[in-house]
């Protein structure tokens, strides 16, 4: 195991090399308190061991026909020296799994392409705090990205098990405290919460549910849930479980809806295929302006209208003749669309019979699709 190359970073004022090296496949032990799989190992303990959870994931099987076409790696893995000649993976499991599989097919027999790994050596004396601020700053700037619940693994392991503070991981991660912040929470809810809740009922679908919880911390009315329903996080939890939110998108509406105690109920009782759209029904049926971009146009027209501020604009109707014929055409056109809608203009609060016999204006058509 001859050195390659040899490169130095530093990371907190601190120098170190990082030794480019082939090391052989059977000297590279994997690492179970990687982040970025830490999830689907503890999903599987007891019942596979790590090389074979990690074999058996879809991205991994995908990325193993993208090295054995390629020849090899496009991207060196990282490990660290242990002390008894062996190298922990502390980038690059995925990878080594792929190769140990590779080399183990009957048509590479023989083939030394797959008895070693190209590999970045980090030396056995440096703190796994140095090692977390390297890793992180490798997948923001450089070519391998983080998922987005792989970032978030990571801001949580920097900060509860390595001791670092929100404004350090802020400033490694390249992100706002805010979003370090938010990213924590979710994290800490998805991981304590809801892969437990229901004797771990919904752990093994939680890798898809991340969306959901980011947004439960994204979206501000939720703040001010919290704080007044303590229960809410649990809740959320086992709705997300249940699949009554059908994407993470939806999360950011959920406030309105459980704003409306009868169509929360309706959240909560409808099948869970049916609850969000049913409890959406609800809250349509009692404020038009939700999911309708026509009526938070009505009220944004009335509340222009009734606006004092609005001097100029009604100083330049009374003289200005293209500004007032805006004015009476939009007028004439509301009027066509109330008595479309079966409302009389001249008497609009009137309770209107079933069949309303009310004067059209003649330039008004009959007929509501000659209108469209």
């Amino acid at each position: 195991m001859e050195p390659q190359t040899i490169e130095e970073v530093t990371v907190e004022n601190a120098p170190f090399t990082l030794v480019h090296m082939n090391i052989p496949l059977d000297d590279i032990a994997l690492d179970e308190r990687n982040p970025r799989i830490q999830y689907r190992l503890e999903l599987q303990r007891g019942e596979k061991d790590l090389e074979q959870a990690i074999r058996d994931m879809p991205e991994v099987k995908k990325l193993r026909a993208d090295i054995e076409q390629n020849g090899g790696l496009r991207e060196k893995i990282i490990v660290q020296e242990t002390g008894d000649g062996k190298f922990k993976v502390l980038e690059g499991n995925c990878r080594t799994v792929c190769y140990r599989s590779l080399r183990a097919l009957p048509k590479h027999q023989g083939d030394p392409r797959w008895d070693a790994m190209p590999a970045r050596v980090v030396p056995q004396d440096v703190e796994e705090r140095k090692i977390a601020i390297l890793l992180s700053d490798m997948h923001v700037a450089g070519k391998i990205s983080w998922k987005a619940h792989e970032k978030a693994g990571q801001v949580f392991r920097m900060i509860n098990e390595l001791g670092m503070s929100q404004n350090d991981v802020a400033v490694y991660m390249r992100q706002s405290k805010t979003t370090v912040g938010r990213l924590l929470a979710a994290y800490t809810l998805m991981r304590d919460t809801f892969f437990t809740i229901e004797d771990g009922k919904y752990a093994k679908d939680g890798e898809n549910k991340w969306s959901f919880f980011e947004e439960f911390y994204k979206v501000r009315d939720f703040r001010r849930l919290r704080e007044t329903n303590p229960d809410l996080p649990e809740d959320f939890c086992r709705w997300v479980g249940e699949n009554r939110l059908g994407e993470g998108v939806q999360v950011r509406t959920l406030p309105t809806i459980l704003s409306h105690p009868d169509a929360q109920a309706k959240f909560e009782e409808a099948k869970p295929e049916d609850a969000f759209r049913q409890a959406m029904q609800v809250v349509e049926a009692s404020d038009p302006e939700i999911g309708s971009d026509f009526f938070k146009l009505l009220r944004q027209m009335k509340e222009a209208c009734s606006d004092a501020a609005r001097v100029r604009e009604i100083l330049r109707i009374r003289t200005d003749k293209g500004a007032r014929k805006r004015v009476v055409d939009t007028y004439k056109a509301f009027q066509g669309f109330m008595l479309l809608a079966d409302i009389d203009p001249a008497n609009p609060s009137a309770d209107l019979p079933e069949s309303p016999k009310v004067p059209r204006d003649p330039e008004v058509p009959e007929n509501v699709d000659e209108a469209a």
